[in-house]
C-alpha cells in the first residue's frame, strides 16, 4: 500500500481526534466579583458586583457556619460537661441497691469481668436520688469536668444495681426494690454554647448482669424511650441469690464536638442567568475572607475556581 496514502490518512484521523477532544473539553469558568470599598460598619449592606456566566456560583461570607476554610468540617473543644437524670424507686426496702458511676478506662466490652475491672468511679453522692415510693426525683445537674482527667479517652456512664439475697422485710437484707432512670442528659459546653452529647435514648444502654440465677426481663431498657429499669429476682429460688446488674452507656467523646462542614449560600444555578449584584449584611465586627466558588459542570467533568475578597467590618 502507498506509504504516502497511509501517512495522510493517519494525519486526518489524528486531526479529527484532536478536534473531538477539544470540542468536549470543559471551558474554564469566567467570573469576577468586586466591591466598591473594603471597610463597612455592622449592619451595612455589602454589595458585590458580579460578571461572567459560570454554571454555578456559591458564596461564603467568612462568618461562622459559612466559612470556606471549614468546608472539610469543623471541630470544637469541649470545655465542660454536666450530667442530669431522674430516678424513681418502687416497692421493697432493701437499702443501697442503686449507684451511679463513670469511667474513661473501660475497654468497651460489655461483660461483667470487663465492667468490674473498668475502673468505674462511684459518684452517687453527687446526685439526689428518689426516696419517696413511686415519685420521680430530679438528680440535679452536676459538673463532671473535674472528675475526668484525661479527655482523650471516651467516657462511659454506668448505673449499678445490687440485690442481696432477699429476706422478709424485717430481715437483715430486706426485699428488692425497683429502680427506674429516665430523662438523662449529658451536656457539653463549647465556645458556641451548650449542646447535648447524649440523652436517655441516644445513650444506647447495654445491660450487663451477673448472678447464679438471672430471671429474664427483670432488668430492661425500653427501646422506644431508653427508660432503664433495674430489679432483683422475683421467684422463690431467685430470691435466695445475690444479683448484680449494670446499665452502661455508649462511649462519649468529651474531647471535641464534630459539627460537620460549613455550608455555602447559592448564588447561581445552571438554569439561571447571573445577576449583576449580590448583597450580604454582617452583624458582627471583624475581618472576613469572602469566597465565591464558581464552577462549570458538565457530563465530561467540572472545573472550579475561587474569587476571594477581604472585608473589614467595624462596630
Amino acid at each position: 500500500m502507498n506509504t504516502k496514502y497511509l501517512t495522510g490518512k493517519l494525519a486526518v484521523l489524528l486531526a479529527l481526534c484532536l478536534f473531538g477532544c477539544k470540542k468536549n473539553e470543559i471551558e474554564r469558568p469566567e467570573f469576577n466579583a468586586t466591591v466598591n470599598k473594603s471597610t463597612y460598619k455592622v449592619g451595612d449592606t455589602v454589595v458585590f458586583n458580579m460578571e461572567g456566566n459560570p454554571d454555578f456560583v456559591t458564596f461564603y461570607s467568612g462568618e461562622y457556619g459559612n466559612d470556606y476554610a471549614y468546608i472539610g468540617g469543623r471541630t470544637l473543644d469541649i470545655k465542660s460537661f454536666k450530667l442530669a437524670f431522674q430516678t424513681r424507686v418502687r416497692n421493697g426496702n432493701q437499702p443501697n441497691q442503686f449507684s451511679v458511676h463513670i469511667s474513661n478506662n473501660f475497654n468497651g466490652k460489655f461483660d461483667i469481668e470487663s465492667v468490674r475491672s473498668g475502673n468505674f468511679q462511684d459518684i452517687t453522692s453527687m446526685f439526689t436520688l428518689s426516696t419517696v415510693n413511686t415519685v420521680y426525683a430530679n438528680s440535679g445537674e452536676v459538673d463532671l469536668t473535674p472528675m475526668v482527667t484525661d479527655k482523650t479517652k471516651p467516657l462511659y456512664i454506668g448505673f449499678r444495681y445490687i440485690c442481696k439475697p432477699q429476706t422478709a422485710a424485717s430481715g437483715p437484707n430486706g426485699t428488692q426494690r425497683n429502680w427506674d432512670v429516665r430523662e438523662l442528659t449529658l451536656k457539653t459546653l463549647t465556645n458556641i454554647g451548650e449542646t447535648t452529647a447524649i440523652d436517655q435514648l441516644s445513650g444506647a444502654w447495654s445491660l450487663v448482669e451477673s448472678g447464679a440465677i438471672l430471671e429474664e426481663g427483670r432488668n430492661t431498657v425500653n427501646l422506644s424511650s431508653g427508660l432503664i429499669t433495674l430489679r432483683g429476682n422475683a421467684t422463690a429460688a431467685g430470691k435466695l441469690v445475690e444479683t448484680e446488674a449494670w446499665a452502661i452507656s455508649k462511649a462519649v467523646d468529651l474531647n471535641t464536638v464534630i459539627l460537620g462542614p460549613d455550608k455555602s449560600i447559592p448564588v447561581k444555578s445552571l438554569s439561571e442567568t447571573l445577576v449583576p449584584l449580590f448583597s450580604h449584611v454582617y452583624t458582627q465586627p471583624g475581618t472576613y475572607k469572602v469566597v465565591f466558588v464558581y464552577t462549570n459542570h458538565r457530563i465530561e467533568g467540572k472545573k472550579t475556581a475561587l474569587k476571594e475578597i477581604e472585608i473589614t467590618v467595624e462596630p
